[in-house]
């Protein structure tokens, strides 16, 4: 077992949200990130964000570039490689049980669960009729919203919408079959209905027209814990940019290409 010592001036933050990430940049100050990073490119926290700020589309464009400004300007602390955080020895613990002691005070920016849950579940469009749908709001936490993008499975018309059905759901509830996948299925199904959607033709009769019923298959399904944080995404985002050192290097690093803060 290796044994450091770390000296910094500064607070470092830490965290483990696309939260915390923008924080200390917003900031220019360093960050350990902990694991699970705890992030979705579909979470609500990414709906009411400016892009054009970051030359980015969405927030995974968003993520991944935060992710490799912070490496690249020596933000982030042991990117990537962190296995823990002992916050009464102020101890970082790398996934090769390198002990860093770190000697600078520390802002702790989200830790506990809030013992809520944003669920993901992922399904592939098999067939119906085309759409120009991207989003179905939901009456309650359960399928709260169901998200149409463009299908990047390989083989399948660019056409072709997949989607997402969100819910909110308790610890208790995650567990709970009756807010599984099957039943996710039956009320996306009956919110797709509701909402008008059809399925491929069947036959008429006199002057009405009958259509299948849409078919789809399930992809997977992601549980994003909701945490406590000091400030939400969309605030982080509004906070002035401090123009630290790392900020100017980046800055002179894209002066001849634009990239995502040019």
């Amino acid at each position: 077992m290796k044994i450091g010592k770390m000296s910094i001036e500064e607070p470092i933050i830490i965290g483990k949200t696309i939260s915390s990430l923008m924080y200390a940049w917003r900031l220019q100050r360093r960050c350990i990130l902990l694991e699970p990073f705890s992030y979705h490119t579909l979470s609500e926290e990414f709906e009411e964000i400016d892009f054009s700020e970051f030359n980015v589309e969405n927030g995974e464009e968003l993520t991944q570039n935060l992710l490799f400004i912070m490496g690249l300007t020596s933000l982030l602390i042991e990117g990537g490689n962190v296995a823990g955080f002992r916050e009464d020895g102020k101890k970082l613990i790398t996934k090769g049980n390198r002990r860093i002691t770190i000697a600078a005070d520390v802002e702790i920016f989200d830790a506990k669960n809030t013992g809520f849950n944003e669920v993901f579940d992922s399904f592939h469009w098999r067939s119906g009729q085309s759409h120009e749908t991207t989003r179905i709001n939901g009456e309650d936490n359960f399928c709260s919203r169901v998200l149409f993008y463009e299908s990047n499975r390989n083989g399948v018309n660019r056409q072709t919408k997949d989607f997402t059905t969100v819910s909110y759901l308790t610890d208790k509830e995650v567990l709970d079959p009756d807010f599984g996948q099957g039943m996710t299925r039956i009320k996306t199904a009956r919110m797709f209905k509701s909402e008008g959607l059809k399925g491929d033709y069947a036959w008429t009769n006199g002057d009405k027209k009958y259509y299948k019923s849409i078919k789809f298959d399930f992809a997977g399904r992601e549980v994003l814990p909701r945490v406590e944080q000091k400030l939400t995404l969309k605030e982080v985002c509004e906070m002035k940019q401090v123009e630290g050192a790392p900020w100017k290097m980046w800055k002179r690093l894209i002066s001849k290409e634009k990239t995502w803060l040019g």
